[in-house]
């Protein structure tokens, strides 16, 4: 922790520092920011080009929305050690290999939270370990569907937007 900040909430995936920050006019002033071990999502495609999505139920919004699997990174874990635990957990899927393409700040305006972006391919169904609190299933679609979700709206995670915007650029 830097010795300039001072430590408000600690919660089991993140903490929450007061920083103090000096403006244009050269006043101190205080913010509130996230600081958080960061994170991995996941683009997950099948052989025949299908993508693993999941409905996730999430609190924080009293809404059940469409994402790509992520989680955050335990202690000691690397970011591809995160992403193969978080698809299994997440999805039952294990991948055969897992391929890193982005880093991306999930809200740099309040939060540190650093996001991994990983293909996972050559896919083998299997069994999730999903948490007690999670409420989650799996979704398969096509990149055809996905083109349609976003232009629609319904894919409203940003997380997962950035993964589908990297599958589309990359013509699927």
């Amino acid at each position: 922790m830097n010795p300039q900040e001072k430590l408000l909430l600690e919660c089991s995936r993140f903490r929450v520092h007061e920083i103090d920050v000096v403006d244009g006019n050269g006043r101190t002033r205080s913010r509130e920011v996230i600081r958080h071990p960061g994170a991995v999502v996941l683009l997950p495609i099948l052989a025949d080009g299908r993508i693993v999505m999941i409905e996730n139920h999430r609190h924080s919004v009293g809404e059940t929305l469409l994402e790509l699997p992520a989680g955050t990174i335990d202690p000691g874990e690397t970011p591809a050690v995160t992403a193969g635990r978080e698809l299994i957990e997440e999805t039952g899927y294990r991948a055969g290999e897992l391929t890193k393409v982005y880093e991306f700040y999930s809200c740099p305006g309040i939060c540190d939270e650093l996001m991994h972006l990983f293909i996972a391919t050559e896919l083998t169904a299997g069994e999730p370990d999903r948490e007690a609190t999670e409420e989650i299933e799996n979704r398969i679609v096509s990149p055809d569907e996905v083109r349609s979700m976003i232009s629609t709206g319904l894919i409203r995670d940003a997380k997962t937007l950035v993964g589908l915007y990297c599958l589309l650029e990359r013509g699927g």
